[in-house]
């Protein structure tokens, strides 16, 4: 990785986590909106960034979400699980002969692609985290209801930050 892209995702990642921490952590619009943004720096990660590294950086990533948001464990499990199936789910939508390194946007795989990668990616990491949360199956609704939710808002937070064509 050139030494412009590592300063670009390094700030990236600083100003996400700085987001989610000051703002979108403190939106609690009806007890269920939540929006996590910071799962746009999983998403965008270029594909050429090895598995060990990304595993890495998004366990970096949810620990610091877990300190400052008081939840033990469930931003770092969350995000981890996701980065970890990100690659396959890339493999799931993308076209083979465009698989080589790139960024993930709408701009390179279009919207319907990125459409499908973003929504497996955001609904995953919300169903894991609102799962852990409630850590019962008795409020499985609430748990659906959430997900569902803050999904939609988030994949416009996700959709909003692209460029497009």
């Amino acid at each position: 990785m050139s030494t412009n892209v590592l300063l670009k995702h390094t700030l990236r990642f600083i100003v996400l986590v700085l987001l989610q921490v000051l703002i979108f952590n403190n939106i609690r619009f009806l007890g269920y909106v939540n929006p996590l943004l910071y799962i746009w720096f999983i998403l965008s990660l270029p594909t050429g960034v090895n598995r060990s590294l990304t595993l890495v950086v998004a366990f970096l990533m949810g620990g610091l979400l877990d300190i400052f948001s008081n939840t033990p464990g469930m931003y770092a499990f969350s995000t981890v699980f996701v980065a970890f199936v990100r690659k396959d789910f890339l493999q799931l939508f993308v076209p083979r002969d465009i698989y080589t390194d790139y960024e993930p946007s709408v701009k390179v795989l279009g919207f319907p692609t990125f459409l499908k990668y973003a929504t497996c990616m955001v609904v995953l990491l919300h169903l894991l985290l609102f799962s852990l949360e409630a850590f019962s199956f008795e409020r499985y609704w609430l748990v659906l209801l959430k997900t569902l939710v803050n999904s939609f808002i988030t994949l416009l937070l996700v959709f909003s930050t692209q460029k497009f064509k």
